[in-house]
């Protein structure tokens, strides 16, 4: 399953912040973006569980504020 992340980041972290998520397991891409959000990220996942797992791991990175998943319906 495929979902993509938007995450909020403290003030004047995003480009530190989107070098620490690419590197948590489960992450395939992470870029600092403009807008409402300030890094997106695409993940990867074989369930449910996992998808779990990975958003765990990347809202325990320091510096993210807040993470709003949307997961893919259809490739």
């Amino acid at each position: 399953m495929k979902a993509y992340m938007f995450i909020n980041a403290l003030h004047g972290q995003s480009l530190t912040l989107t070098k620490a998520i690419r590197g948590v397991p489960g992450v395939n891409a992470a870029d600092a973006i403009t807008g409402d959000y300030d890094v997106v990220a695409t993940i990867e996942a074989r369930d449910l569980a996992e998808l779990r797992d990975i958003l765990a791991g990347v809202q325990g990175v320091a510096g993210v504020i807040k993470t709003t998943t949307c997961m893919v319906l259809a490739d």
